[in-house]
């Protein structure tokens, strides 16, 4: 009696999760990304679906749309215990993400973007200079196990960046790699070409502020307003045009 009874509670919440419709996916990003993401004309279900992920400005008050958005249901994790999706946009794979009892796993992920969408939601002022260029973000394999504590590697790629603040200028082009081990996450940032040249690296141990250490010159003339943006993490040397840049700052 009670496995007919386990059978029949299994059966129904399938068939709940089953017709959960796909706007139940705009809530959990929203929730997950404090409104700074939406998925609008969400239609489908959990299982499989679609719409066009948007970013909200930095004033709050508008969303852009940006990404086309389609995820299907991946039936053959529930051998392991697990629910996962095949994420795609146009046509064009994005990524595989499944999540069990042992924690969150992301694969194959490779997500273009750009800057100012992809910047303008997260809370900080730095993330809202006004940022143009195209992103590109890879993450071969990313593990978070149930107390948060992920591993795994991903490449950050910033082709064209330049700022609202520094009009008709460009950066460059730059590249983050990171490196996560239990939670601790190490990058270095190098620059691939451009007016302003960026190195460093850093690291992010849970619970303690993120750290990072480098340099940047470029044209003097151009850079002279950097420490005062950089809210006192930059420095200038002996050398015109040539900072060092240290978060939290000195």
């Amino acid at each position: 009696m009670l496995r007919k009874l386990l059978v029949f509670v299994l059966l129904t919440l399938t068939l709940l999760v089953a017709k959960a419709p796909a706007g139940l996916i705009d809530v959990l990003v929203a929730h997950l990304t404090q409104d700074g993401l939406r998925l609008q004309q969400a239609e489908g279900s959990l299982w499989r679906g679609h719409g066009v992920l948007a970013s909200r400005d930095p004033n709050g008050r508008s969303l852009k749309p940006w990404l086309p958005l389609s995820w299907d249901f991946d039936a053959s994790a529930l051998g392991r215990g697990a629910a996962a999706w095949s994420l795609a946009s146009s046509g064009v794979p994005v990524g595989h993400v499944e999540a069990g009892l042992r924690g969150l796993d992301v694969s194959g992920f490779s997500l273009h973007a750009p800057a100012d969408a992809a910047l303008g939601p997260i809370p900080h002022p730095a993330a809202r200079a006004g940022w143009q260029g195209d992103l590109t973000v890879e993450a071969p394999a990313w593990h978070c196990p149930p107390d948060g504590r992920c591993s795994g590697e991903a490449r950050l790629l910033w082709r064209g960046a330049r700022s609202a603040l520094f009009p008709g200028r460009q950066f460059g082009d730059y590249e983050i790699r990171l490196n996560a081990q239990n939670g601790l996450v190490r990058y270095t940032l190098q620059t691939l070409a451009g007016e302003v040249v960026a190195n460093g690296n850093g690291e992010a141990a849970p619970g303690q502020m993120p750290r990072f250490d480098g340099t940047l010159s470029g044209e003097p003339e151009f850079l002279n307003r950097l420490p005062a943006i950089a809210g006192g993490a930059a420095r200038p040397t002996s050398q015109p045009g040539h900072f060092e840049i240290h978060w939290p700052p000195r």
